[in-house]
């Protein structure tokens, strides 16, 4: 570890300079992705009027992030996972530039929008495993939290600074702006780990398959079995993680006239949310609590879900109801993925954690569609209501399995 040693909390990871660092180059990448995001959800709702192929393009995001295991070969071959990052980010930035020249041209059309999103979304696929790789790396498994909880608070800080950014560009530019503004960032973001060397023992060059089978399984060993399990519970939450972005949109259109302002405010509030949880597990380091405090806020976000509807129509209560939200839902993948980074071999990290998010990817490609098919035929208070049971439901659940509740390292 860079920083000095003995510093209190989250003092001791941002002393660690290739961290600083890091940090850096995710909070830009969170607020490019984000601002990408509301541009991308905003114009294919204008594209056809509806929330459906708004909800399309979260089902071809998310079917594309259940084939993450395939990248977790990838990038436990890199000895410097550097390199993926210095190739994926420009070649993303390409796109975005693309589209934002389409949309501002008006020759967008929806096959190219879905097709930017399917190959964005491929390419997600390979940095998001690498960076999963990165905390272990540079701060080893006892900083896992602290450094996994502050790179979810100053990452989703970014994301709530690009919904801020991209609503104000939603507003006075048009969602073109919000393209650009990803390219920008993402060609700041490879700047930024230029210095950052990531080294890490690789996984061997057996082959690409043989990688793959041998990532599988090891979720079949005694002592990874219980991440089969983890799984599950994520699948289950994992199919309702597109209500409040979708419940967002459907109620800024809804409930507020359409108005990229509040849909803005909206999504600032629910991002506000995500960053203090991220604050709170990095601040506590919960190391033996992650089983109570994962099936805990995922009751939480349930019922904070379906109170939504209550808030309704008024702009600052639903604010602080969204911001209720957020506090819950990053709460968990924060606890998962550090413990999965602290659990796995470290030649093996990129696939175990890469594995396991197909459970949850999987599951929000068939929520995504789901949801924009009952909001066709439901009620907006009734679809949220629902919603926020069925994730009631879910943490009760996850409460019956005892390797949950006592998960903890």
């Amino acid at each position: 570890m860079d920083g000095p040693s003995g510093r209190p909390g989250l003092v001791s990871v941002l002393a660690n300079r290739r961290f600083s660092l890091w940090l850096g180059s995710s909070v830009t990448t969170n607020l490019g992705y984000s601002a990408w995001s509301l541009s991308i959800l905003w114009l294919a709702y204008q594209l056809s009027g509806t929330l459906l192929l708004s909800a399309a393009v979260l089902f071809v995001q998310w079917a594309v992030y259940a084939l993450t295991f395939l990248a977790g070969p990838v990038v436990d071959r890199l000895a410097d996972k550097r390199t993926l990052f210095l190739v994926v980010f420009p070649l993303e930035a390409l796109i975005a530039a693309f589209v934002g020249v389409a949309v501002a041209g008006g020759s967008l059309s929806v096959p190219w929008l879905l097709g930017a999103v399917v190959a964005m979304a491929v390419l997600d696929d390979l940095w998001w495993t690498a960076g999963n790789t990165v905390p272990r790396i540079l701060v080893g498994t006892e900083g896992l939290l602290r450094a996994n909880g502050l790179q979810s608070a100053m990452g989703n800080a970014g994301s709530l600074a690009g919904y801020a950014v991209g609503a104000v560009i939603l507003a006075q530019v048009g969602p073109d702006g919000g393209l650009y503004l990803r390219a920008i960032l993402l060609v700041a973001s490879t700047v930024l780990l230029l210095p950052v060397h990531l080294r890490s023992p690789p996984a061997g060059l057996r082959g690409f398959f043989t990688d793959l089978r041998e990532g599988w399984s090891l979720l079949a060993t005694t002592a990874h079995r219980v991440l089969l399990r983890i799984g599950v519970v994520l699948a289950a939450v994992g199919f309702f993680s597109g209500a409040p972005v979708l419940l967002i949109t459907l109620f800024a259109h809804r409930a507020f006239g359409g108005s990229s302002s509040a849909y803005g405010a909206l999504f600032a509030s629910y991002m506000f949310g995500v960053i203090a949880s991220g604050l709170a597990v990095g601040r506590t380091n919960p190391r033996r609590h992650v089983g109570p405090l994962l099936i805990g806020a995922t009751v939480c976000e349930g019922a904070a879900i379906a109170a939504a509807v209550l808030a309704l129509p008024h702009l600052l209560p639903s604010a602080g109801v969204w911001f209720l939200v957020g506090l819950a839902a990053g709460v968990p993948s924060t606890l998962v993925y550090a413990y999965v980074q602290a659990v796995a071999p470290a030649e093996a990290v990129g696939r175990l954690v890469s594995n396991l998010e197909v459970f949850p990817a999987a599951a929000s490609s068939a929520g995504a569609i789901a949801i924009g098919f009952l909001a066709a035929v439901l009620a907006p208070a009734s679809l949220a209501v629902g919603l926020g049971v069925g994730l009631l439901v879910v943490g009760l659940a996850a409460f019956a399995i005892p390797a949950i509740r006592t998960l903890r390292f």
